[in-house]
């Protein structure tokens, strides 16, 4: 899995950087290698924000969080993504309930 992880009114500093590929890195067993993951870390006063989209086959998987502290953002939007994923991957099970190739429609 590859990050694009862009800052807005903020440095993304490697500690940053390695806990957003760390925690969203934790799902990377939904994905083939070259899936790409677009991270975007945003401060607005006392706000700090995270985006993250993920393109998926036929979907694009995408969560926002807000709070007082970047870390507490990132976590949260790890949970929101991974419940995300979770009912897409049982779309597909139950659509695919007549036969086909569940991993070839879900990567």
């Amino acid at each position: 899995m590859k990050f694009v992880i862009v800052g807005k009114n903020v440095e993304v500093t490697d500690n940053l950087k390695s806990t957003v590929e760390e925690k969203i890195g934790k799902l990377e067993r939904y994905f083939t290698p070259d899936t790409e993951a677009k991270v975007t870390l945003s401060v607005e006063k006392d706000r700090q924000k995270i985006e993250v989209t993920i393109p998926v086959k036929g979907s694009i998987i995408r969560s926002e969080q807000v709070s007082n502290d970047m870390y507490v953002s990132i976590d949260l939007v790890e949970e929101i993504i991974e419940r995300q994923l979770k009912k897409y991957k049982n779309k597909i099970v139950d659509s695919k309930r007549e036969g086909g190739n569940l991993k070839q429609e879900f990567l």
